[in-house]
Parts: structure tokens; C-alpha cells; sequence
């Protein structure tokens, strides 16, 4: 059977998975820094489950990229895959409450032992079915590459159960790093950049969505009830314009992008899990609006995308120097440095008078974004 559908349910499944734990980490009892960072587990268990995932659909899809067809066998195989996915936000979330739980530490070394298993499996399966495939042969995947992980994480178990309880946690992390470096190895270009780019409107969707859902009820059905929640539907609409605003910017970037590599799809899906991280900032921004902490975070946060943004712009120029509307639209950087200088300049005057004038500097400084592609379009519509 063809592909297509499979590999659109598949990345759907993961873009909810990635997103979705957003949700589990509570906001911090107050504005200050060390209410912010008692949270610090949960968030970078966040990322490890964010870097598992992605690393899983980057390998996905450079084996489908050389495939047209799945068996029966195939779909069973990877259905269990998902299956083991799908466990993450929960398991994760348990254990960044409890990371000193040898229960919560075992359970999710576990699912990451038998997730890099079940990929391993399914591999194996496609690989069986599509067994003259030349261009399969010609990937040359590492058995390294998948075994060296899981030895990681059993040496964690090893942990765990000996010196350091936590030693699961922190092989499984390691275990992630050292896959993404070895795929970082391979150096391999994708010339088919459809399916990430519907993996990044599926993720920016969800964040979207899951935004709004992060609003409290209005107390009652009454207007004034409604006006009492003005803020966090500044915080929203502010948020979404964010949002909508690194859509628009993959959205152009990929129309004349011909290829991309490890580097360009790391740069972008770090840009994605700051973005990822938004519905959090802006309920934490919504409910201490006159905070200097909250409001700085939430413009340290905006930065920090518009960085990964620059660096995937830079990475992509550099593969395919020869793409010369691409070097035309992206001859200079000045809408990154734009949208950096403007959020450090409003960061000093948040600190010292207004510290909502953060956020709204982000809103203020993708304005001028836009009037400055406009130009930047009518220019090369002129050529």
C-alpha cells in the first residue's frame, strides 16, 4: 500500500506527542526566578521527549524517502511504535514529579529501551519488504547507531539500581544526544522537504490550539465576567500573532527551498520547541502581566527562536548555494537582528519602568518583520 497516508497519520501522531507534554508542567508558584526554575525537571524532561521524538521521525523519514510501499507487517510493526509513543506525555510527566522514583525511573527507561526496540523492528520490517530497493542499500545504516543507545540506557538501569537513582534519566538523555550526533554524521541531504513541512504546520497548529485551551473559564455568563480575563486574552492574541508569524516565515523560507539537511532540520525543530514552550510562557506572562521575570523569559523565549530561525536561514543558504532566489530573499539577515535589538532594547526599558512593554516589543518588532519582507518581495518581483 502507498505510503502517504501512513506517513501523514504517523507525524501527526508525533507532532501531538511533542506538544501535548506542554501541558504537564505547572506554572511556578510566583514571578520570581526561583519559582520559575523549580520547575527545571520538568521542562528538560520535556525536551529529552522532544529530542527522542524528533530524532525517531528524522531517521522515519529519511528511510521513507526511499520507499513507495508498506506491507501489512510494516503497518503492525510501526502501529506499536506509536503505541509506545503515545505513553510519553504521561510517563514523562510522572516522572519529572517523582525523579527519585527507582518505579517512575524504571517505567521510563523502559518505554525508551523498547520505543528504540519497536523502531528498530519496524526498520527491520520495511527493510524485509522492499528488500531490491537499491537506494535502501545504498543508506547504509549503522546497526551501531541503533544498539549503542540502548546499551546507554542499560548502563542507567545499571545506575539506578546501584549509586544514583536517577542514572536512568540521565542515560536516556545521553542516549538521545548520541543518536542525533551520529545521524549528524551521515551528512545526508533530503531534496523532499513536503513532509517536514507538514510535521511544522501540524506542531505550530497544536501549539495554537493548546494556547487557547490553557484560558480559564470566565467565572459566569456575564460580560464583566469575560472583561475580568482581558489580560489573558492579550497574552493570547500576542501569542498567536508569535505563532502565526513563524508559520508564515517557514512558510516562505520552504516555497523556494530546495533541500535541506540534518543541520537546516535541527535549527528549525529547535526553533520549534521554543515555540512549543509558548503556551506555557504566555499563561505564566497572563497570570503575573506586571512581572519583570515573566515578561523577560517570555522575550528571552522569542529571541532564542528568532536565533534557531537565522541559523536554519544560514544552514539552508549554505547547502544550496546555487538556489539563487533563496540567496536573493536572504541576502542579509537584517530581520533577525531586527527582531533581537528591538526585544533587548524594550527588555532594558521593561526593567526599568514597564515591564509589559516585553511582550508587546515581540508584537512591535514582527510588525516591522513584515513591512520589510513586503519590500523585500516587491523587490524581487522586479527582477
Amino acid at each position: 500500500m502507498n505510503t502517504n497516508r501512513f506517513e501523514t497519520f504517523y507525524d501527526a501522531v508525533l507532532a501531538i506527542v511533542v506538544t501535548i507534554l506542554v501541558l504537564k508542567i505547572p506554572q511556578p508558584l510566583g514571578p520570581g526566578w526561583g519559582a520559575f526554575f523549580s520547575n527545571y525537571i520538568n521542562i528538560i524532561t520535556y525536551l529529552i521527549v522532544f529530542l527522542a521524538i524528533i530524532n525517531i521521525w528524522y531517521s522515519n523519514q529519511r528511510l521513507f524517502q526511499h520507499i513507495e510501499s508498506i506491507n501489512n507487517k510494516s503497518l503492525i510493526a510501526y502501529g506499536f511504535s506509536i503505541f509506545l509513543f503515545s505513553l510519553f506525555p504521561y510517563f514523562a510527566s510522572w516522572l519529572s514529579f517523582n525523579l527519585y522514583s527507582l518505579a517512575a525511573e524504571v517505567i521510563f527507561g523502559l518505554l525508551m529501551i523498547f520505543s528504540n526496540i519497536s523502531h528498530i523492528i519496524s526498520v527491520v520490517v520495511v527493510f524485509g519488504a522492499n528488500h531490491s530497493k537499491e537506494k535502501l542499500e545504498e543508506m547504509n545504516i549503522q546497526r551501531s547507531y541503533f544498539i549503542i543507545p540502548i546499551l546507554i540506557i542499560a548502563i542507567g538501569f545499571i545506575l539506578s539500581f546501584t549509586l544514583f537513582t536517577p542514572g536512568i534519566y540521565v542515560a536516556s538523555f545521553v542516549s538521545i544526544l548520541l543518536s542525533i550526533l551520529f545521524h549528524r554524521r551521515e551528512a545526508a541531504e533530503l531534496e523532499d522537504t513536503e513532509r517536514f513541512e507538514a510535521l511544522i504546520d501540524a506542531i505550530i497548529a497544536i501549539i495554537i490550539t493548546v494556547i487557547v485551551l490553557e484560558i480559564p473559564a470566565a467565572a459566569n455568563g456575564s460580560l464583566a465576567a469575560l472583561l475580568e480575563l482581558r489580560i489573558e486574552f492579550i497574552a493570547y492574541a500576542v501569542s498567536f500573532i508569535v505563532c502565526f508569524h513563524v508559520w508564515n516565515f517557514t512558510y516562505n523560507l520552504f516555497n523556494i527551498v530546495n533541500k535541506i539537511n540534518h543541520r537546516a532540520i535541527w535549527s528549525v525543530a529547535s526553533a520549534l520547541f521554543f515555540l512549543s514552550l509558548i503556551p506555557y510562557l504566555t499563561t505564566y506572562v497572563a497570570m503575573n502581566f506586571h512581572d519583570f521575570v515573566p515578561q523577560f523569559i517570555y522575550g528571552v523565549n522569542f529571541i532564542i527562536i528568532n536565533t534557531c530561525s537565522f541559523l536554519a536561514t544560514y544552514e539552508m543558504k549554505k547547502i544550496d548555494e546555487s538556489n539563487k532566489f533563496l540567496n536573493a530573499s536572504f541576502d542579509n539577515y537584517n530581520r533577525f537582528a531586527l527582531n533581537i535589538v528591538i526585544t533587548f532594547i524594550f527588555m532594558a526599558i521593561g526593567y526599568l519602568y514597564y515591564p509589559p512593554i516585553i511582550i508587546i516589543s515581540c508584537l512591535f518588532s514582527i510588525v516591522l518583520t513584515w513591512i520589510f519582507m513586503i519590500k523585500q518581495i516587491n523587490l524581487l518581483d522586479m527582477l
